[in-house]
């Protein structure tokens, strides 16, 4: 059995700058400039994650403390669930 937790999230409606900022922080994204000359990949919070619908997202318990800490940090509601998955 491993324990994960599941978080819903809302973002304030029309703010695009925290929803761009929470996914850079939790998930990983790749950067490039000058015509693809110089590529970065940024790594993200999160390492492995599902998102089976939007604002809502399935982690590891181990992230928990930091993800709700970056998510009080740019005021946005969670609501966080701990789940159990039996494989």
């Amino acid at each position: 059995m491993e324990e994960q937790t599941l978080m819903i999230y809302q973002i304030p409606q029309g703010n695009a700058i925290k929803r761009i900022t929470l996914n850079r922080k939790l998930f990983a994204y790749n950067t490039q400039s000058h015509k693809g000359k110089y590529k970065k990949k940024s790594n993200g919070l999160l390492e492995k994650y599902e998102k089976p619908t939007r604002s809502c997202v399935i982690f590891a318990n181990e992230h928990t403390p930091k993800v709700k800490e970056l998510c009080k940090k740019l005021a946005i509601s969670i609501k966080l669930y701990k789940i159990t998955q039996i494989t």
